[in-house]
């Protein structure tokens, strides 16, 4: 089944600004992992806010289950799909636990207060991140990092069917990058959700064993799986000449065996 389709989709920022995306095709089957590549400025951000209706373009059209997302109200949005934006500032007067718990808003109605089923829920989802050692400290006495992970945390809290990421690992430590992409490969392969995220790391898109899309001015160049995908060959045409294997560096990298 087919939970993401994107068709002919141009953006611009404005009148008579230039064009930021031009002519997107995309697809993302249920269940899967997708991952979006290319360097800054190629259109990642752009796109990911697209997806999370964040931006509207002037042609073309975003589905989800077939269905145009200009005739998904808001409200069933906040069902169908959650959105990490970039370095997100999460409000630091709010205790982590209470964050969280926000995430679960999108089952409760307007005046609606958590009940034990949201708490469990956000529990649930602290304890499978690890935060949950922290869940009573101030959002603003956390670092950059675990705020990122907090604001991860409380997307899974809303369980979507859909889970949007932009840069979920930029300001992540290597440990927890290997904690955070463990945890969104297991829940595409678990729970079935569809994951699509953007990364300046390609290894990211091998880790995750994930559906690949290549962006270089603003439109798709390539696609197809991580293994086909992040091979040299294929990525020097938004990295240039100097992408190689590891294995032709006069150093080895330092990585984490896969789980």
């Amino acid at each position: 089944m087919k939970a993401i389709e994107l068709h002919d989709i141009s953006f611009s920022y404005g009148k008579n600004k230039p064009i930021v995306l031009s002519g997107i095709d995309m697809e993302c089957d249920e269940g899967t992992v997708n991952t979006l590549i290319g360097l800054n400025g190629c259109g990642k951000t752009t796109l990911i806010k697209i997806l999370a209706g964040l931006g509207k373009p002037i042609s073309g059209s975003v589905s989800y289950y077939s269905r145009d997302l200009n005739d998904i109200s808001y409200n069933d949005r906040s069902k169908l799909f959650s959105y990490v934006q970039q370095n997100n500032n999460p409000l630091s007067d709010y205790k982590v636990r209470e964050y969280i718990l926000f995430g679960t808003a999108n089952r409760l109605d307007v005046f609606e207060s958590p009940g034990k089923e949201e708490i469990e829920i956000a529990e649930r989802q602290m304890e499978r991140f690890g935060i949950d050692r922290f869940r009573d400290k101030k959002l603003g006495e956390l670092s950059g990092g675990e705020r990122q992970i907090v604001s991860i945390c409380s997307s899974m809290a809303q369980n979507t069917k859909v889970v949007i990421l932009d840069e979920p690992c930029s300001a992540l430590d290597i440990v927890n990058q290997d904690k955070v992409l463990s945890i969104l490969k297991s829940i595409a392969e678990e729970d079935g959700k569809t994951i699509i995220l953007s990364t300046h790391n390609p290894n990211h898109a091998l880790y995750l064993d994930s559906n690949v899309f290549l962006l270089k001015g603003g439109k798709i160049i390539d696609s197809g799986s991580a293994k086909d995908i992040i091979v040299p060959d294929r990525l020097r045409t938004i990295y240039g000449d100097r992408i190689c294997y590891s294995r032709d560096l006069p150093y080895n990298e330092i990585s984490f065996y896969k789980q």
